[in-house]
């Protein structure tokens, strides 16, 4: 357990920088917002959304490194609940510049500032809805001295219907987003059929926010994907997985996450 434990603290510590910064940058992108007028656009609403689960995941983050009490166990659930507010959001985006940039006359589809509260709230009402049953099913095992349930080496049936809950919407959200970003890549660096008829320069801004988006998303799915995984394909084998190894691989998992 000792080498666990140095690896754990190492991990730790080596992602500090990395939460700290994430910090800043999210409380900046809220201070920003909230003060420029300019910058109240549906977009940005739902930026502002995402900056504050990720707030809430950076610090909680720390939990996951270390052996935690019986109400932290509870307690840990929030970080799945802000993953999963992300998810949503970094779908939201994907659709609404699809939607912008493909269908730009299709109004009734899109954001505006007078709905995109109401997607906010459906955000966070389906995140809710989605983690809330892995509380139920997660608690401190005196036996094994750690949680069990979703997201742990041991689960329950009710612990696997939870996880696989998890990863259909996983791969949904990541075949939904692949598809929208997919056909905008298409359209503006192929075909030449999305934005044919804007000027040169708004053209090129409209081209350098759509990367940014994806880059934003393929560094989210890069950095959630090993955990995912560890968390899942291990969990789900024949119950003779190394519970030391098992410890190892999840700290690793978790420190690519955080530094996402």
């Amino acid at each position: 357990m000792d080498e666990n434990y140095n690896m754990e603290y190492t991990l730790f510590y080596s992602s500090i920088p990395f939460l700290v910064i994430g910090l800043i940058g999210n409380v900046l992108v809220i201070r920003i917002v909230h003060k420029t007028r300019e910058m109240h656009t549906p977009t940005n609403y739902l930026l502002v959304s995402m900056a504050t689960s990720d707030i809430i995941t950076i610090l909680l983050w720390p939990l996951y490194f270390f052996e935690v009490c019986k109400f932290v166990c509870k307690l840990v659930e929030l970080v799945e609940l802000c993953i999963m507010v992300s998810y949503f959001t970094i779908i939201v985006l994907a659709v609404e510049r699809y939607l912008a940039l493909l269908k730009p006359y299709r109004t009734g589809l899109r954001l505006r500032e007078d709905n995109v509260k109401r997607a906010i709230a459906c955000i966070w009402v389906s995140s809710v809805l989605i983690c809330l049953p892995a509380t139920f099913f997660k608690e401190w095992s005196e036996t094994y001295e750690t949680c069990i349930g979703p997201w742990t080496l041991y689960l329950n049936q009710g612990s696997k219907a939870c996880v696989i809950l998890n990863v259909v919407v996983y791969f949904l959200q990541l075949a939904i987003t692949m598809y929208c970003y997919g056909t905008l890549i298409r359209g503006l660096y192929f075909t030449n059929t999305v934005c044919r008829d804007t000027d040169g320069e708004r053209r090129s801004e409209k081209k350098r926010l759509v990367i940014t988006f994806i880059l934003v998303t393929i560094g989210f799915f890069i950095g959630n994907t090993p955990t995912l995984a560890s968390y899942v394909i291990i969990p789900s084998g024949n119950g003779t997985t190394d519970v030391r190894f098992y410890g190892q691989l999840t700290s690793v998992a978790d420190f690519l996450f955080s530094v996402s």
